[in-house]
């Protein structure tokens, strides 16, 4: 068998494992990163070649230009955690592995980015929006993506909310004592489908270019959450009575670019 492209995948969490098996399976060699020694065994078992590298705002800890090495695509899937603080900057973080990145001359990149470049109110959301956030993260990783897009061969991948494997949100819902924007439509995606969509992005070549990796299936907050807390035989969600406009977002181009018809497209 011919051997196809080194792949390295900068966070090898909740999301890139199961990417980086799927890769595996498909013959690439992977390269994967993860911020814990405990993590590294367990790489080194499932056949990815291990670092151990955090990435900072002014410096990365580990061998970054040794995991960079002779990569022809790289994955970047560090979700930022929840700003809280002007000293927590995930721009700076994506800016000083830019750096490295163009040092390394590395062509091609997928950027795993967010929906939450958009703004809660937005309202009907396609690839053709202009975002416009109204939160930090928001904020921080919509200039995140400015930075990296810089790379002409880079492809962003706006994410909706991810289920599956044991992670739902109404697990954290349903201990809230009360929840608001009970009207707003559900944007979330399934696991399978998002790995799916990513590899679609690596082997169809569609490069530079930005998707938005949202289930076409968009129910109400207080409707959704409120039928999945009755299967999972959790509590019912309390939602406040309140009404926004919320954000709907859909991008036909995962079928016409990417090919891909959704593995779970009711959720």
């Amino acid at each position: 068998m011919i051997q196809k492209n080194k792949i390295g995948i900068i966070g090898c969490g909740w999301l890139g494992i199961p990417l980086s098996k799927l890769l595996l399976k498909k013959g690439y060699l992977i390269k994967g990163s993860t911020t814990s020694k405990n993590k590294l065994q367990k790489l080194r078992n499932l056949k990815i070649n291990p670092f151990l590298i955090k990435i900072c705002e002014d410096e990365i800890i580990g061998d970054i230009n040794s995991f960079l090495k002779n990569l022809d695509i790289l994955i970047i899937n560090i979700p930022p955690k929840k700003i809280k603080t002007s000293n927590n900057s995930y721009a700076r973080k994506i800016y000083n592995l830019n750096r490295f990145i163009k040092k390394n001359l590395i062509d091609k990149i997928i950027f795993i980015s967010s929906t939450s470049v958009y703004g809660s109110n937005q309202g009907k959301v396609d690839f053709k929006t202009v975002p416009i956030p109204n939160s930090k993260n928001g904020i921080e990783i919509l200039e995140s993506e400015k930075i990296i897009i810089k790379n002409k061969k880079c492809t962003i991948i706006r994410l909706g909310g991810l289920i599956g494997e044991n992670r739902h949100p109404a697990y954290s819902l349903s201990k809230k004592n009360i929840v608001s924007r009970p009207d707003t439509p559900v944007n979330l995606i399934h696991l399978k489908d998002c790995l799916e969509i990513i590899c679609s992005v690596i082997e169809k070549e569609k490069w530079g270019e930005k998707y938005l990796g949202v289930c076409p299936y968009h129910p109400k907050k207080a409707d959704y959450y409120n039928k999945k807390c009755r299967e999972f035989g959790l509590k019912e969600v309390k939602f406040e009575k309140n009404y926004f406009t919320g954000k709907e977002i859909t991008d036909s181009r995962i079928k016409k670019d990417l090919n891909h018809d959704f593995i779970f497209p009711r959720l």
